[in-house]
């Protein structure tokens, strides 16, 4: 292992209502999120209250929003945000998830739909480098590979990314499938040249 690179510290907006207390290193996998509220600018702030609202059922460690990021839960502490938890990280982004754009029949249709698909917003877009550069912290602060895991992967132990649809495929302790269709590859290529950099400015 290389240097220790710190966690990330964002402003602090929990503590959220529910958790399952202390967690151990090494961390496991980083879990991707989408909210199901509005992707826009303050949004993390709107989704932290909700977390700490006893009414939630949920928490997450961190949400990002086009401008920023807010922690609600601590890194060393079990959020409940896609079980089995222990030993994960959990980031929620601010988004509605959607399908695949276009229905598959008819090309036509498929290309107006890539067209006009919300990952090309330019609040989607800010999000997306937002909450690459928060995973690219995690990954360096905990030695986290920054490799994508469906669920093969995940249900043969590797640690990783992934997204809270491939937990519930491998484990099927819920039935959320968020973030739904989104930007993966790129998100991945992001995340690496955040931690590139970040390894070059150390």
């Amino acid at each position: 292992m290389g240097k220790r690179f710190r966690p990330p510290s964002p402003e602090w907006a929990g503590p959220a209502a529910h958790d399952s207390g202390p967690q151990r290193e090494p961390f496991s996998r980083v879990v991707i999120h989408s909210t199901v509220s509005p992707c826009e600018p303050g949004g993390r702030y709107d989704i932290a209250a909700y977390f700490r609202s006893p009414q939630s059922g949920g928490s997450a460690h961190y949400v990002c929003d086009p401008v920023g990021v807010v922690q609600c839960v601590h890194d060393h502490v079990i959020a409940w945000h896609a079980p089995p938890n222990s030993r994960t990280l959990g980031i929620e982004m601010c988004d509605i998830p959607g399908p695949v754009p276009g229905d598959g029949r008819v090309k036509a249709l498929l290309k107006a739909a890539r067209r006009t698909w919300r990952w090309r917003r330019p609040n989607q877009q800010a999000m997306l480098h937002v909450t690459a550069q928060l995973t690219a912290q995690l990954c360096l602060a905990y030695d986290i590979p920054a490799v994508w895991l469906g669920p093969r992967r995940l249900r043969d132990g590797h640690r990783g990314v992934t997204s809270h649809n491939n937990v519930s495929r491998t484990w099927h302790q819920s039935t959320h499938w968020d973030p739904g269709f989104w930007p993966r590859r790129r998100f991945m290529r992001l995340v690496r040249d955040y931690m590139a950099t970040a390894r070059k400015e150390n």
